[in-house]
């Protein structure tokens, strides 16, 4: 499976202005949001006067959770692929958003890992079915033949993020991100706004580190006027 990683400009503006958002309602001291922050975090019932007493320690929590998720992502250690293909059918298909982590990248036979191959563009997301000294061998589970790369362990990039022995996978969105899906007979269950929203994505992808520089310039001019 070959795939196209819009991980970076995405995600990470997209993320953080969620969780900027979020922050803006707890500073605005929103009902919905103070409740959710006293049951889960402070494990007290909703009491406005102790919230309001200082609230620095929950915003340096908060400012070091958010630069955590933008590092992981910029650096990607956590990535999103835009799955291009359908060999790895019926794990996930064309159209879908795999997630991947690269914390832990050494392989194991069943994993599925994205990879460089030198006769290939793109990185591809294939399962590993085995393994020799530093070579391994990979092959998409929709695919008849094992693929013919001379695959290492240094070659690895990621592995896909597995939560209760299931890939994490984002079903459909991924046909947003891909630039030719529309060409290919890709749109008809999304009719006439397929082309409107990817065009809107591609505006998020170009503008996305601009979109998380202003909301995190702005973050940091919220806190510093709490204090």
């Amino acid at each position: 499976m070959k795939e196209v990683d819009y991980t970076i400009p995405i995600l990470v503006s997209g993320l953080f202005t969620l969780l900027l958002f979020i922050f803006y309602l707890y500073k605005k001291e929103n009902r919905v949001v103070m409740n959710f922050l006293s049951g889960w975090f402070m494990k007290t019932r909703y009491r406005p006067a102790e919230l309001q007493k200082d609230t620095r320690k929950q915003d340096s929590v908060l400012l070091v959770v958010l630069v955590v998720l933008i590092l992981a992502f910029s650096f990607r250690l956590i990535t999103f692929q835009a799955v291009i293909s359908d060999s790895m059918k019926p794990a996930f298909v064309r159209g879908d958003l795999i997630l991947s982590q690269a914390f832990s990248k050494e392989p194991a036979v069943g994993d599925i890992v994205t990879f460089k191959a030198s006769t290939v563009v793109n990185p591809i997301t294939h399962r590993v079915i085995g393994i020799q000294d530093n070579l391994v061998t990979t092959k998409g589970d929709n695919n008849p033949l094992v693929d013919p790369y001379r695959t290492t362990k240094d070659d690895i990039i990621a592995k896909a993020l597995v939560i209760n022995n299931q890939t994490v996978v984002i079903k459909g969105v991924g046909s947003y991100f891909i630039l030719d899906f529309s060409q290919q007979g890709g749109t008809s269950k999304y009719g006439d706004k397929f082309t409107f929203l990817q065009q809107m994505f591609q505006v998020i992808r170009t503008w996305g580190y601009v979109i998380t520089i202003i909301a995190f310039a702005g973050l940091l001019m919220s806190m510093a006027g709490k204090r």
